[in-house]
């Protein structure tokens, strides 16, 4: 499974599924499915994140990317997008891709959508330093 860096609005992407990290309401660390109606993309994957400076945050992130990455596995996609988050955030969110590597059989291609040159930049330096081989 290969992780990209795009600068892009992720809505504009032709990929299988575009994940959409929502902090209010329901379970969090679920992910849910939807199709991907008006965008280009076949599926949006719902993942819910913890809100800032909530008890465990970080588990609870990287718990809501792992149940996105396997619902894109259970989906037998190849491609998956998700935006960039900035500082710690971001850090978790590749750990946790890099982790679910193991584990996936369909999904081919991550691709870390960023819509700024300042969040790509940011987001290429994490990814530079957690993805070496």
């Amino acid at each position: 499974m290969k992780l990209e860096l795009i600068r892009a609005d992720i809505t504009s992407l032709k990929i299988d599924a575009i994940v959409n990290p929502r902090s209010s309401g329901g379970d969090v660390g679920t992910a849910t499915v939807t199709s991907g109606g008006n965008v280009l993309c076949k599926f949006v994957i719902t993942a819910v994140i913890p809100r800032q400076g909530e008890e465990d945050e970080e588990r609870k992130l990287s718990d809501a990317i792992w149940a996105a990455l396997h619902r894109a596995e259970e989906l037998a996609v190849a491609s998956v997008a998700l935006p960039t988050m900035g500082g710690a955030a971001g850090r978790v969110v590749v750990r946790a891709a890099l982790d679910f590597r193991a584990h996936a059989r369909s999904l081919q291609r991550v691709v870390f959508c960023a819509f700024s040159a300042q969040a790509h930049d940011e987001f290429n330096r994490v990814l530079q330093e957690l993805d070496t081989p």
